[in-house]
């Protein structure tokens, strides 16, 4: 009988074999050769490559972390051992922090090449093709960045256009073959691309007032950046000067910027959280106390007045009502606050730098900018006078004012200082290691970053 059972069940297999019964498109997705023809689903599109920032991998939890963790804003106190990797700057190419950052920043350009490719085929009159493309290449290009700044450029910076890229991808991936490895691109190329992306995004962007989507200020803001990093000076301090011009000024204090959403005057760009929507880094301060603020960031600041140390050197309690040092930027249980990317305050401190570091040194100009920002801390003005101490000055107020913001470790590393400041005996180690099984898969095609 049991045989019997078993020739019937067989023959049923083969028959629905031969008879193809069980060949099924999948249902539970959009083709995305033709998921955005219309506006409206453009417009969804858009709203939801924000989703790729919001992931734990990305700034949702790792990204955010890992760069101050790099650093000496923060100390591993947790567990996780590819957290101890980052924090002693000594990771591995199979670090999982590593690959899923990778491929998350990755997946959320394939998402954005997808609109972009499909934008110029839609005929609606309706729909400003213009601006929905200038915020897809905000977007994309504020991830090449992201991946620059942990994975490209030298040991001493960003400026060689001839040091490390990453893999330059502008195309979506529908196919197999569309989803061969390409090659890494020189840094040069990348930033190219940045720059190309950037400037059509400022000139057909609406300037639109929210700081949770792509708008002009926030191109314009984010350029200004991209061009510091690189040495444009005199570009990033034109861009600077232009967000400067076009604000209200500084929001009045610092706690109050991180006790709302969205605060006007202050926040440029900042990703959008809510209790249904959570970042993880409450539950990482607070829950699983894998990070705390390092006691070194407190003595950095030489004064105890300064309003922003009981917001970054937070003495709170953790889930368990342990005493924890943390900040208070990301102290809602419910993970909702918002990840602020661009503020305010890193315009006036790109300007100062940069009309520092520019083709006219204007001393007087980046003092002023000094001290508008450590006037609304209630921080004494600036001792500084030649162009050497207001240089590293600045470099100490930008560490002072972004502490968790993930500034940092990128501050040290574009200035070439990262290595020096913090005893690396390998500079190579100042980039992050290609995450091994990319460069396998790819056949070496993706070479792996010098010394790993």
């Amino acid at each position: 009988m049991k045989k019997f059972f078993l020739m019937l069940l067989l023959g049923s297999v083969f028959t629905m074999g031969c008879n193809k019964i069980l060949v099924q498109n999948p249902q539970s997705s959009l083709d995305a050769t033709t998921a955005f023809t219309t506006g409206p689903a453009v417009t969804a599109g858009l709203l939801g490559a924000y989703n790729s920032f919001q992931q734990a991998p990305y700034y949702g939890t790792d990204y955010t972390l890992l760069c101050d963790l790099e650093a000496d804003n923060l100390d591993h106190t947790g567990s996780f051992p590819t957290y101890e990797q980052v924090k002693n700057r000594a990771i591995t190419p199979d670090n999982t922090n590593v690959l899923n950052t990778w491929n998350t920043i990755y997946q959320g350009i394939n998402r954005v090449n997808t609109i972009i490719a499909d934008i110029p085929n839609i005929k609606d009159a309706s729909f400003d093709s213009a601006a929905a493309l200038g915020e897809a290449d905000f977007l994309r290009a504020f991830m090449y960045f992201d991946l620059m700044r942990f994975w490209g450029g030298t040991p001493s910076g960003f400026s060689d256009p001839n040091g490390q890229g990453v893999p330059l991808v502008l195309l979506p991936t529908f196919t197999a073959s569309d989803a061969a490895p390409h090659a890494r691109s020189s840094a040069g190329a990348v930033f190219t691309q940045i720059l190309s992306d950037l400037s059509y995004a400022v000139a057909n962007i609406p300037p639109i007032n929210d700081a949770g989507r792509a708008n002009a200020m926030a191109a314009t803001a984010f350029r200004a950046r991209v061009e510091l990093y690189i040495g444009q000076y005199d570009a990033a301090a034109a861009d600077a000067e232009t967000v400067i011009t076009e604000s209200s000024g500084l929001f009045p204090t610092y706690a109050g910027i991180f006790l709302a959403k969205n605060v006007p005057s202050e926040s440029i760009f900042e990703l959008q959280f809510s209790a249904t929507n959570q970042d993880g880094l409450y539950f990482y301060y607070f829950g699983r106390d894998e990070v705390a603020t390092d006691s070194s960031l407190y003595y950095a600041y030489n004064s105890t007045v300064d309003a922003r140390i009981p917001v970054n050197f937070y003495n709170g309690v953790d889930a368990s009502g342990n005493a924890v040092i943390a900040t208070s930027k990301y102290n809602d249980p419910d993970g909702s606050q918002d990840i602020s990317l661009i503020r305010l305050s890193e315009m006036y401190l790109i300007h100062a730098e940069a009309v520092l570091r520019g083709s006219s040194p204007d001393v007087a100009m980046a003092t002023s900018d000094l001290n508008t920002v450590r006037a609304r801390s209630n921080a004494t003005p600036t001792a500084a006078v030649t162009v050497s101490d207001l240089e590293t000055a600045i470099l100490l107020e930008n560490r002072l004012e972004f502490p968790h913001e993930c500034h940092r470790w990128f501050d040290l590393r574009r200035l070439g200082l990262a290595a020096s400041t913090f005893g690396v005996t390998d500079s190579t180690k100042i980039l992050w290691p290609i995450p091994q099984s990319e460069v396998l898969t790819s056949g070496n095609v993706i070479a792996q970053n010098p010394g790993y």
